[in-house]
């Protein structure tokens, strides 16, 4: 091939990559211009999102508001709801104890005045007049205090067990005595996070309890000792008293529940302070029982930092 041939074969082949360099960058141009379009869709529809998420943001934050404003509103009515229960409940115990303590001092008087003047019908009659009082008396007083439990402001703190423990045995000295009941402390007494005038409450139940509930002619025994759980200590109350059976064992923490009632005293308040007591520094309780042969008492609460 000569040097024109030659030469123009090369032109013929540039003139060619021009033609295909020429096509190739009008495509690219093309597929520029879409991703481009594409791009501006993109952004314009992010933009879009962006907008929805701000105005669903601001919904939102509006829901939010209006949420804390009725739940504001409703603990403040409920609040207000309880304080005049309280208010209420106290005032009708309070007023219904005055005739009651009427009644239980005249039927005394009624007694031992003119007893000898009276018939054996009567006497019974005025004795049974003065026992129901003294019973509703109790009942109203149990009551108050499930109230008072219930409703008062519960902040925890350290409290140190072996004084609360100690001030209530102290207070219950006359019972023990008159029982002749043996009180048993052993282990250690470990500090926890508790409300104390309301774990006061509850021990002096459920000490109170042990010491009530034995067969005539039976010194109590009671024994009050610590166990640490995982996050919790426990308290045990045990008693050498007629036991529970087990279907009854959760029952007895509900308002009024009286096993044995003709046979035991009782207004069957007494656990269901306990019970609302632990629950509301946060705690938990229970029995282990077997009958004839006791029963054992639970409550835990955490353990003081």
């Amino acid at each position: 091939m000569t040097d024109v041939e030659q030469f123009n074969e090369k032109m013929r082949a540039m003139n060619e990559a021009l033609v295909i360099g020429s096509v190739r960058q009008h495509e690219l141009i093309e597929e520029a211009d879409a991703l481009n379009v594409r791009f501006q869709a993109e952004i314009s529809e992010r933009k879009q999102v962006e907008e929805e998420l701000r105005q669903a943001k601001a919904q939102l934050m509006d829901r939010a508001g209006q949420l804390e404003e009725i739940v504001a509103q409703r603990t403040s009515d409920l609040a207000a709801s309880n304080q005049q229960l309280e208010a209420f409940v106290y005032s009708i115990a309070h007023d219904l104890r005055a005739p009651l303590r009427i009644m239980q001092g005249f039927s005394t008087m009624l007694v031992e005045e003119a007893g000898a003047t009276l018939n054996e019908t009567a006497r019974d009659c005025a004795r049974r007049i003065n026992k129901s009082a003294k019973f509703m008396d109790a009942l109203l007083i149990d009551l108050l205090t499930f109230s008072r439990v219930s409703q008062q402001h519960v902040e925890l703190t350290s409290v140190n067990l072996k004084m609360v423990v100690e001030s209530v045995l102290s207070r219950l000295q006359p019972d023990i005595l008159e029982k002749n009941a043996h009180v048993e402390l052993p282990g250690s007494w470990p500090g926890v996070l508790a409300h104390e005038p309301t774990l006061s409450q509850v021990l002096f139940n459920l000490v109170s309890n042990a010491l009530k509930f034995v067969a005539p002619g039976v010194a109590p025994l009671v024994r009050l000792r610590t166990e640490e759980k995982t996050g919790f200590i426990r308290v045990w109350v045990e008693d050498k008293g007629p036991g529970i059976a087990f279907k009854h064992q959760t029952e007895v923490f509900r308002l009024f529940t009286r096993l044995d009632g003709e046979k035991y005293q009782g207004t069957g308040l007494g656990l269901a302070i306990v019970q609302k007591g632990i629950e509301r520094m946060g705690g938990r309780t229970g029995v282990v029982s077997t009958p004839g042969r006791g029963s054992l008492f639970w409550f835990e609460l955490r353990p003081s930092p």
